[in-house]
């Protein structure tokens, strides 16, 4: 049985970076309003040391270029 995405839920896995660090630790998909999403996620340390995952939130790529992401900056954190 294939897994399908559902209306309001998350699913992310773990990625494999090979050898590019740049790459996000985590990928997945999430359905808002109808529309899947892309996610990207990285592990991050806040200045006071406490971990918690960054990321993005990006429609599908549908090959051209340029690209509609919408993100928040780890400066924006409050801590």
């Amino acid at each position: 049985m294939a897994y399908e995405i559902e209306e309001g839920k998350v699913s992310l896995f773990k990625n494999d970076k090979g050898d590019n660090e740049k790459r996000p630790d985590y990928t997945g998909k999430c359905m808002v309003n109808g529309e899947i999403l892309h996610l990207s996620m990285w592990d991050s340390t806040s200045k006071g040391g406490l971990k918690y995952l960054a990321g993005r939130i990006a429609p599908p790529w549908n090959g051209e270029s340029g690209s509609a992401t919408s993100s928040a900056s780890v400066d924006d954190v409050p801590w």
